[in-house]
């Protein structure tokens, strides 16, 4: 109910921001065309600027795009498409686009700019309605975005946060950054770079001071472009000069890459600096059609790509489109891999939460406690090991169930460490099997009686306890490798019936043929029944305390080897106690002179109840950490 009402809300909310842009898409295509410098008169109307006309032409394509794309909620590829529009002709719509979509995607810091932008160009164009919209907004956004004032020297030293060069020191204003942890990096040639982490609060203006200080140690990187173009060239997120470049950097490891106009440029490469030498990087411009950004959590994360370090935070540029390896790795998380395939002219968006490591020290707050677990399932298997398999292997089997039935039970357990814990189970294990299969008997005639429809059923149950130990990994979604070791106390019962056929002699040496439906009762069998095995299990933490999850484990189970025996019924007339036997009727007048046929007491050949074997258990369970 919760969740329809959610998306119910949602779609208002965007059908009302679809209304407002339908709206002013009428005034962008009815711009003025020549509203840079109006005529006085028709006659002094000067003729049309055809690539005027073409660019308003581009820049109301992108804008109705755009629009598209906000119909399916493509935040990212609308962005792209209005600031596209606004580079082309810049329109109150396009700027007032841009920042709703930048909105919509949390990057708050660039949507007020953006509306400061509006304001200028295009506040006296506004109608009173839509300036008090824009003013509630610009408001409601101050209250999530924070300044950083770098004071730095010496001055011309560049300053970059989180991975956007904003300028030489001294800065003209303060930095504006959305709310959270901020990366923030000092850099001039010659001197040992400065870079530290900053946690802004909305409305919140933090201060960074940074006095660098010369090299006393140092090397020489030399930067040319393969076909001796004057492109910039960029040193860890700060443009030091235009290509070819020789300057004095630390020494270390630096990413380095080139932009000139339009798309051209080159994707970001490691040099490596030594001590008192001059590296040089010779880098091919191409043209680098596709934009990608990547956004991790934390926001300190490092960010490398195709194995080069872009540095720490959000990082976006320009690529060529193909296939690219993203890699982002934080001290205390688990590193996070993918591969994505840009496609040209579409920008890319990668979103990344890393998951803690909890086997991480600085996850220190961690406090041994007591946990206990609720979980229920199937168990499935192939057979008991019994006479029953032993039949099926020599290829007597008709029709066979293989074992099923369920498995209960309760953990309790006492977490040593984040991921390590030590725990007891307790269960109720109830599986059957029933099996159509041929089988003999013996009895007072001479020939074997045959069953061809003999069929057999086991049931094996009763309480189970283990003890087990566990490691979980992961903490959003737990991921718990269990490992059991145990006892079943059960209890085996078995069924048998078939119609069994033979003949009788007589004396004379006249034969009758017979047939009876036998079903020899038998004792159950309580059993010791010693186990181990593993499991996995893949699950959603709903709360601090509360955990969902569901796993496969696999039982291996070393059952005795005990013969099934009879339950010792009065008219068996068992001359062997424990043998499965019962006695069969008489066929009365059935020879000459009268005789009866008598087969007499049948007896079943011994055989195995039951066997090692293994189980397969699927489960659900719900978790409680107290």
């Amino acid at each position: 109910m919760l969740r329809s009402l959610h998306r119910f809300a949602r779609s208002i909310s965007v059908c009302v921001q679809l209304a407002w842009l339908a709206t002013f898409l009428c005034a962008f295509v009815a711009a003025p065309r020549a509203a840079a410098q109006p005529a006085a008169s028709p006659e002094a109307t000067p003729p049309a600027d055809s690539a005027d006309d073409q660019k308003r032409e581009e820049a109301r394509k992108r804008f109705v795009k755009g629009l598209e794309l906000v119909q399916n909620e493509s935040w990212d590829a609308a962005l792209a498409e209005f600031l596209a529009s606004r580079e082309l002709f810049p329109t109150q719509v396009a700027l007032k686009n841009a920042a709703i979509s930048l909105r919509q995607l949390k990057r708050n810091a660039e949507a007020l700019e953006m509306y400061e932008e509006l304001l200028q160009r295009f506040g006296d164009k506004l109608s009173p309605a839509d300036k008090q919209a824009v003013t509630e907004a610009m408001t409601a956004l101050q209250g999530l975005v924070g300044e950083i004032s770098v004071e730095a020297s010496p001055a011309g030293a560049k300053v970059v946060v989180d991975g956007q060069e904003r300028g030489s020191a001294p800065l003209a204003k303060p930095v504006r950054v959305d709310a959270g942890t901020r990366s923030v990096r000092v850099f001039k040639e010659g001197h040992i770079p400065f870079e530290t982490q900053v946690l802004v609060a909305g409305g919140q203006k933090k201060v960074v001071r940074a006095a660098l200080t010369a090299l006393a140690q140092s090397g020489k990187l030399s930067v040319q472009e393969a076909s001796g173009k004057a492109l910039d060239v960029i040193v860890d997120g700060a443009t030091v000069g235009k290509a070819p470049w020789t300057g004095v950097l630390s020494v270390g490891s630096h990413t380095v890459f080139l932009r000139g106009e339009g798309d051209l440029g080159s994707p970001p490469a490691a040099a490596l600096v030594r001590a008192n030498e001059t590296t040089t990087l010779r880098i091919q411009a191409v043209v680098l059609d596709a934009k990608l950004r990547i956004e991790p959590t934390p926001a300190n994360a490092r960010v490398d790509v195709d194995g080069v370090e872009l540095g720490n935070g959000v990082w976006e540029g320009r690529l060529k489109s193909g296939p690219h390896r993203i890699e982002v790795t934080a001290e205390g998380f688990l590193a996070y891999r993918r591969d994505v395939r840009l496609v040209a002219g579409r920008p890319e968006v990668v979103r990344v939460a890393l998951e803690r490591d909890l086997t991480n020290p600085m996850w220190s707050t961690f406090r041994p406690h007591i946990y206990a677990a609720a979980m229920g399932g199937l168990a499935l298997g192939s057979g008991f090991g019994g006479g029953a398999d032993d039949a099926c292997s020599a290829g007597d089997c008709g029709d066979r169930g293989r074992p099923f039935g369920f498995l209960v039970g309760a953990i309790g357990g006492y977490q040593l460490t984040g991921g390590l814990g030590v725990e007891l189970f307790v269960g109720y294990l109830s599986v059957s099997e029933q099996v159509t299969r041929k089988k003999t008997g013996r009895s007072d005639v001479p020939q074997p009686l045959v069953s061809d429809d003999y069929r057999d059923k086991t049931r094996v149950s009763g309480p189970a306890a283990a003890l087990a130990a566990s490691y979980q990994f992961l903490e959003t979604t737990p991921l718990t490798a269990r490992v059991y070791a145990g006892v079943m106390r059960a209890t085996a019962r078995f069924e048998n019936e078939g119609t069994f056929a033979g003949t009788a002699v007589h004396g004379s040496g006249a034969t009758f043929g017979f047939s009876e439906r036998v079903s020899i009762p038998e004792a159950n069998q309580e059993l010791w029944i010693p186990f181990v095995g593993p499991e996995v299990r893949f699950g959603y933490r709903l709360s601090s305390h509360l955990t969902i999850d569901a796993g496969v484990a696999a039982f291996f189970m070393f059952a005795p080897s005990e013969k099934r025996s009879g339950a010792g019924s009065e008219d068996s007339k068992d001359p062997s106690a424990g043998q499965r036997s019962v006695l069969l009727k008489d066929y009365p007048d059935v020879f000459p002179g009268g005789d009866d046929a008598q087969p007499g007491v049948m007896f079943l050949s011994p055989e195995s109840g039951l066997g090692a074997f293994y189980l397969v258990s699927p489960s659900v369970a719900v978790r409680y950490d107290f």
